[in-house]
């Protein structure tokens, strides 16, 4: 499948389950009064599934909101619902990889500069063997500049938006190291390539 179609079919189902979400919530306390069931243990446990019912929700919210712009070499994000923005001085990108397909995509990215971002964290031994295709492209970076310190970062929330932010992060970041994953998934986010359904 194409990713603008892609896009457009999860914010379909996205506004759906948001609106049934909704007229559950509003629709139990009615169901609740006209029934009847107004002892302690039915007003408990209708709480419960109310509070269980909002809390699905802001997850759902917060796992699909992503806001990003790119202007100057300053390219702003928000990922999550109760995330700070985050930069990334596109020049200071150094490599750029991507873990799995679709909306379980996680961008990882590694710069030179964790500069007013407090989610990049310092590039470890026990990062590098998490990710080994990371590691062998890290140590030619190493290689070449051996005086800098790398920060990672990894965006996991933005569902399938994620792939258009790959796409800036591409456009933008001509300094940096795409691995062969992270070229596969560019492919996707400029319509080179379908998106398989999993």
């Amino acid at each position: 499948m194409h990713i603008s179609k892609a896009i457009k079919k999860q914010k379909s189902a996205y506004r759906n389950f948001k609106a049934m979400m909704i007229i559950i919530a509003a629709l139990l306390p009615i169901v609740t009064l006209l029934f009847g069931m107004t002892e302690i243990f039915y007003i408990a446990y209708l709480v419960i599934i109310e509070m269980m019912i909002f809390f699905s929700l802001v997850y759902r919210i917060s796992w699909e909101r992503l806001e990003f712009s790119c202007y100057n070499n300053r390219l702003k994000y928000k990922a999550g619902l109760f995330s700070k923005e985050g930069l990334i001085f596109c020049d200071k990108v150094a490599l750029v990889h991507t873990e799995k397909l679709g909306e379980e995509m996680d961008i990882i990215v590694i710069s030179s500069v964790n500069f007013k971002n407090r989610s990049f964290k310092l590039v470890t031994k026990t990062f590098l063997k998490k990710y080994p295709v990371i590691a062998q492209e890290y140590i030619k970076i190493k290689e070449f500049d051996p005086e800098n310190t790398y920060y990672f970062l990894v965006l996991k929330k933005g569902a399938l938006k994620k792939y258009l932010l790959l796409d800036i992060i591409f456009k933008n970041c001509v300094k940096a190291i795409y691995t062969s994953n992270a070229i596969e998934n560019i492919k996707i986010s400029r319509g080179q390539k379908e998106l398989v359904k999993l």
